[in-house]
């Protein structure tokens, strides 16, 4: 006999069995990662689903909010040039026939004759502040509703 003998009699299943062991750790590793990795890419899909689902809805409250802003524009515009027109007919009818100011027309605010310079209309200082009103109070309005059109979108 060898003296190898005893030795690889006990150790050859010994050294098998912890192959074995080993090996066997190393299947279920792997059967452990790849499941790890299914769920971290479910979990993935499931997250960039959701995300894209906010991102289209984030894009749909901008197209619209976009929309309310066009349309708030084109309606400024257009109240801005009626409220001109209503204005530039309020201040023909105050005019009298060789440009001054007609009888019994009252221009509250505006200077009288010692504080408006020598050539200058009375009107016209009347007519530049009234468009500067008009302007402000039309665009005011405009934006008011904008506001609260673009809150409507946004709950």
């Amino acid at each position: 006999m060898t003296p190898w003998g005893p030795i690889l009699r006990v150790g050859a299943p010994l050294i098998l069995l912890a192959g074995l062991w080993f090996g066997s750790q190393h299947v279920i590793g792997n059967i452990r990662t790849d499941e790890r990795e299914k769920v971290v890419a479910k979990f993935t899909a499931v997250q960039q689903a959701q995300e894209i689902a906010d991102l289209r809805e984030a894009l749909a409250m901008q197209r619209r909010q976009n929309a309310i802003t066009e349309d708030a524009n084109a309606k400024q515009s257009a109240h801005l040039a009626n409220a001109n027109n209503h204005l530039a007919a309020y201040l023909d009818r105050l005019r009298s026939p060789d440009g001054g100011v007609g009888q019994g027309a009252l221009l509250p605010g505006v200077p009288d004759a010692a504080g408006v310079a020598v050539g200058a209309d009375r009107l016209s200082v009347l007519d530049a502040d009234l468009r500067r009103c008009t302007a402000i109070a039309v665009r005011l309005g405009n934006a008011k509703d904008w506001a609260e059109k673009q809150q409507e979108v946004e709950k």
